[in-house]
């Protein structure tokens, strides 16, 4: 049976969220660790910890040492990828993941992606979350992964380039360029703030093969990655199913 991945992304994605999401299936922080320390140009240190959002239990991955002060354009990042010491599947889908950010911010900006400088998306803790959760995913080794319609959030967002309106721009722009369905959130009143980030948004486009409900599955784990804030009556949590596909004859079992 192929194994296939369903990702529930009700309370949005971002870089941590995912992360945090595949160390709790049981993909060894180690495994995404080496990967980043192949690629970023100074120390970084990836942590994962137990938290609890809105009382379920969840995943934290922290990324530490990530301060600093380079902005760094889409070259300077794909000669750091291109330099690396990473097996080809890793290499290839984070390369595939910062392109796609960088085009989605050239159409906001009107600009050519070689432009682009990704300021905070650029920094040493995007990095770190693309190129860890593309090592992590990788480690996985699944045969389709889905997800559900996105959660984006709504009101605005502070940003490099200033006050943002959620979902930001090139959010928008990620999510339609990958024909993913996305949706405020409830009501909009307990979801505001930006749910779904650019380096999630752009994770979700680049690995993403279907999006959908749950597809039919034999779900052999479950995990949970946790974001950083905390949102009232909701697990601001991204779930990672991993299991099995389920074959057309397979025969479900009668309740006793």
């Amino acid at each position: 049976m192929a194994g296939i991945g369903w990702l529930d992304c009700g309370s949005g994605a971002s870089g941590d969220m995912m992360l945090g999401a595949l160390v709790a299936v049981g993909v060894p922080l180690e495994v995404m660790a080496a990967a980043v320390e192949a690629v970023a140009p100074e120390a970084v240190k990836l942590t994962a910890h137990q938290v609890i959002r809105n009382g379920q239990a969840a995943t934290q991955v922290r990324v530490d040492g990530t301060d600093s002060v380079h902005h760094r354009t889409w070259a300077d990042v794909r000669r750091l990828l291109d330099d690396a010491e990473l097996p080809k599947d890793i290499r290839v889908a984070a390369h595939d993941t910062f392109r796609r950010l960088a085009e989605a911010e050239a159409r906001v900006h009107a600009t050519a992606p070689e432009a682009i400088h990704f300021h905070e998306v650029g920094a040493l803790d995007a990095i770190a979350d693309i190129v860890g959760a593309s090592a992590g995913l990788a480690h996985l080794g699944l045969d389709g992964i889905y997800a559900s319609p996105v959660a984006v959030g709504s009101g605005t967002v502070s940003a490099a380039h200033g006050t943002l309106p959620v979902p930001p721009p090139a959010v928008v722009e990620l999510l339609a360029a990958a024909n993913a369905p996305s949706y405020a959130g409830d009501d909009g009143r307990s979801l505001v703030g930006e749910l779904c980030t650019p380096t999630g948004a752009a994770l979700l486009s680049t690995h993403v093969t279907s999006w959908t409900s749950q597809p039919p599955m034999r779900v052999v784990r479950q995990g949970f990655g946790a974001g950083t804030r905390e949102i009232a009556g909701r697990a601001n949590v991204l779930r990672l199913l991993v299991g099995e596909v389920v074959p057309a004859t397979y025969a479900v079992p009668h309740l006793a």
